[in-house]
């Protein structure tokens, strides 16, 4: 019996650094094994795996390349194009978490470079600035405010209230850097590209269950809403392969 991801386990050495780093901080623990699990903080670790089942849900279905299709068409200069990519991340990030945001827009990123020319390696940068500005305004933003939400006992819109002054400002700013940082010039289109083969019933799939999944959340039914996600999409991806 095959474990899914357990081959690719075995062949992470980073993975294998944080295990053995892992075991020699635990002898520095003031607390005895048997109280480790306790120690973890589940709701988060859930919370940053359902989102990501959902998210790579969007990816298999191919909608990143009919979108990179579509903003290429419609973005004439290499100015708007990243412009509108930076804020994008942003948004992404306030409800799909930063890094989870980065998982769906580097690979849109890296779609664009297939279709038109742009400064890839200067547009990730901004991104991923854009992803730890944007991911402040929500609790699911970033683990830490997962974890800080967790303990804070704020509803949803109240801890979103208290950071909107903070992210708005870094928002602000990032923009306007990256307004000098990309000249406002045409893209040059490349040409030979084929169309791409997407599955639009699973895109549709994967937002109803997210906007489920944030329920789940404030209702504390995160580990039931994971586990369920995990087998709609495991049963989709083996009917549709």
């Amino acid at each position: 019996m095959k474990i899914p991801g357990l081959q690719a386990l075995t062949r992470d050495r980073f993975f294998h650094l944080l295990l053995i780093i892992g075991a020699g901080l635990s002898l520095f623990v003031p607390f005895a094994p048997k109280a480790w699990p306790a120690a973890i903080d589940w709701r988060t670790i859930i919370t940053l795996s359902g989102l990501m089942m959902l998210t790579k849900g969007v990816e298999l279905s191919g909608y990143f390349d009919v979108l990179g299709r579509k903003m290429v068409r419609r973005f004439a200069t290499e100015r708007r194009l990243s412009l509108f990519m930076v804020f994008s991340a942003a948004v992404l990030s306030t409800f799909l978490t930063n890094d989870v945001a980065l998982f769906i827009i580097v690979p849109l990123t890296l779609t664009l470079r297939k279709l038109c020319e742009i400064p890839v390696s200067r547009l990730i940068i901004f991104e991923a600035l854009a992803v730890n500005a944007g991911s402040l305004l929500t609790p699911i933003g970033n683990p830490q405010n997962i974890l800080l939400w967790g303990r804070s006992g704020l509803s949803f819109a109240a801890f979103t209230w208290q950071m909107a002054p903070l992210a708005l400002v870094m928002m602000a700013s990032l923009l306007a850097v990256c307004w000098f940082a990309f000249p406002d010039k045409k893209l040059q289109y490349h040409s030979g590209t084929t169309g791409p083969q997407w599955q639009p019933r699973l895109v549709w799939s994967c937002l109803g269950l997210y906007i489920v999944f944030l329920f789940a959340l404030e209702l504390r039914y995160e580990l039931a809403a994971c586990c369920s996600w995990r087998l709609v999409l495991s049963c989709w991806r083996d009917a549709c392969w």
